[in-house]
């Protein structure tokens, strides 16, 4: 088993973090094939080798999926396709 974890940084309004976090959901379910569901300020990510979430924090999200045998060997694609989509939708939080 294989897992991934990715911490951003954000300085949006939680509405705002939350609406580009369904945009990211929306990329993983056309990417992957996963289904994503909201529960709280997490978004739930499933898929037969896939068990994760991205909980959204008050300036932060965080990614954490376990992969499971298959996806594991694709899981620096994986990671390098899910740091792509949080770049375009959380750029560098301002300091």
């Amino acid at each position: 088993m294989s897992l991934i974890h990715i911490r951003r940084a954000h300085d949006l309004t939680r509405t705002a973090a939350r609406e580009k976090l369904d945009r990211v959901a929306e990329a993983l379910s056309k990417r992957f094939d996963a289904h994503c569901e909201w529960k709280g300020d997490m978004l739930a990510v499933s898929h037969p080798q896939v068990t994760g979430s991205i909980t959204l924090g008050e300036r932060d999200v965080v990614v954490e999926a376990k992969l499971g045998f298959l996806l594991a060997m694709m899981r620096d694609r994986i990671d390098e396709e899910l740091v792509r989509v949080l770049d375009r939708e959380f750029p560098a939080a301002k300091a």
